[in-house]
């Protein structure tokens, strides 16, 4: 009898311990990764230290400067992960584009009153001419789509979070918009610069906002390097990016002899009651391109992007990053029509300017007016930068490789520059006469001496 009543006795002990045991386990496992977490990441705190330069005894675990690392750390880890999970949540909650049997999608964002263009699935480092959906004829000789590293829009969004432009980007449209024809100037320092540094040791680099005229029909910004530290600087950002396979990818497509990243750029734009149509090159041999990014795009958005052929428009909405839109020579273009203030959105698009320079297109090339920066009229200045960034015979040129500009003379125009300018620095902000005339003084162009052209631009900067 006494076994007999035992046996009900062990079977409710044993369940209730694998019950117990079934809720402890998550804890269990969830506290053992903790503990092994607290042991790696005091390694890595440490390592990430010395390896950027700190003192030994700044990696001790009381240091503040260990502290204040650990802390940083941290809020970047969790940063880095909200990011992720909204990218995924957009993804998931996005129309899904309806795709034929020859693999041909379509956006249901797109509007029946405009054309459409094919959008086959697009490899990075592949470049597609854009085509009418409906005759698959080509939209315009230098009109396509050209996929994107994984790594390129991922860098560039790191770069201009880190230096401070994207939230002047997302929040000046709403908070302090630009009159028509207005400009604004700022000064960052590299997000890539070591912390070691002392913030009066580390460059300043400068970029400035403009807002085009009324007949843009929008409340667009163009957002642009102003000098040529800042240039060199974005140009950095494009290589960790991978950017070197769009370049290899335009270049073999259009049968070019070489190519170099001109200017950089973002443009931003909350509302656009019509896109004004217009052309970035012309008679350029169909050498010269604007390649653009889509960077961020409000959740409900739709086609960012209009493309005009013989009086036909169609739409093209960038999507998650897959692929760019170039255009060039003659290709029609304009902002789609949006209107994203509802929500405060903002759409923020990269524009990045290239080039296969030859002495008969330099004129035109150098006379654009789109950005500060390169100088308009300066030929001296893009001739030095031919063929830096991409050669059809030397597959060691790249980005990655960079070795900078040709040497060039930097000099002021102007007389007594250093006293004007000392006298009133803001005129260097600005598309004014002394800035032109004063263009060593004002720290446009930097001199040979401190450029080093033929130097590996990684090893000069140091990243």
């Amino acid at each position: 009898m006494r076994a007999t009543a035992t046996i009900p006795l062990l079977l409710t002990s044993t369940l209730l311990l694998i019950s117990t045991l079934a809720t402890a386990q998550p804890q269990n496992k969830l506290q053992q990764a903790l503990n092994e977490y607290t042991v790696e990441s005091s390694s890595l705190i440490k390592r990430s230290l010395l390896s950027a330069g700190f003192h030994p005894d700044e990696t001790l675990e009381l240091d503040e400067t260990y502290l204040d690392f650990a802390t940083r750390a941290l809020a970047a880890e969790k940063k880095r992960i909200e990011k992720l999970l909204d990218a995924k949540r957009i993804e998931e909650t996005a129309p899904q584009p309806v795709c034929t049997a020859d693999g041909t999608c379509t956006d249901p964002r797109l509007s029946s009153e405009f054309g459409h263009f094919l959008s086959p699935p697009i490899q990075p480092g592949q470049a597609s001419l854009l085509r009418w959906d409906d005759d698959h004829t080509i939209v315009q000789p230098y009109a396509a789509r050209v996929g994107l590293p994984p790594t390129l829009l991922p860098a560039l969004t790191d770069y201009i979070d880190r230096m401070g432009l994207l939230q002047i980007m997302q929040t000046m449209l709403y908070d302090n918009p630009l009159p028509p024809d207005g400009d604004k100037w700022f000064t960052f320092t590299s997000p890539y610069e070591v912390t070691t540094k002392e913030e009066g040791q580390k460059r300043n680099i400068t970029w400035n906002v403009e807002r085009p005229a009324k007949k843009w029909k929008s409340d667009m910004h163009w957002f642009n390097v102003a000098d040529e530290l800042a240039h060199e600087d974005a140009l950095r950002a494009l290589s960790k990016g991978g950017f070197d396979s769009v370049l290899q990818a335009i270049g073999e497509q259009f049968n070019l002899d070489t190519l170099h990243v001109d200017s950089v750029g973002f443009v931003a734009v909350t509302h656009c009651e019509r896109g004004f149509i217009h052309t970035d090159w012309e008679e350029v041999d169909g050498r010269a391109f604007n390649f653009l990014v889509g960077i961020q795009s409000p959740d409900d958005a739709g086609p960012e992007l209009v493309v005009e052929n013989d009086g036909r428009k169609g739409e093209v909405y960038y999507g998650s990053g897959e692929y760019g839109i170039l255009v060039g020579d003659g290709t029609r273009h304009g902002t789609r029509e949006c209107d994203h203030r509802s929500k405060k959105g903002v759409r923020i698009t990269a524009s990045i300017y290239l080039a296969d320079l030859t002495k008969e297109n330099l004129s035109v090339a150098a006379g654009d007016t789109t950005s500060i920066f390169p100088p308009t009229g300066d030929e001296e200045w893009i001739w030095a930068q031919r063929g830096r960034h991409w050669n059809k015979k030397d597959k060691s040129i790249s980005l990655v490789n960079d070795l900078g500009r040709k040497s060039m003379n930097v000099k002021d125009e102007s007389e007594d520059c250093e006293t004007i300018i000392r006298r009133n620095g803001e005129l260097c902000k600005g598309n004014t006469k002394e800035r032109s005339g004063c263009l060593k003084t004002c720290w446009v162009y930097l001199e040979d001496g401190e450029y080093k052209p033929g130097s590996k631009r990684s090893d000069f900067f140091g990243y």
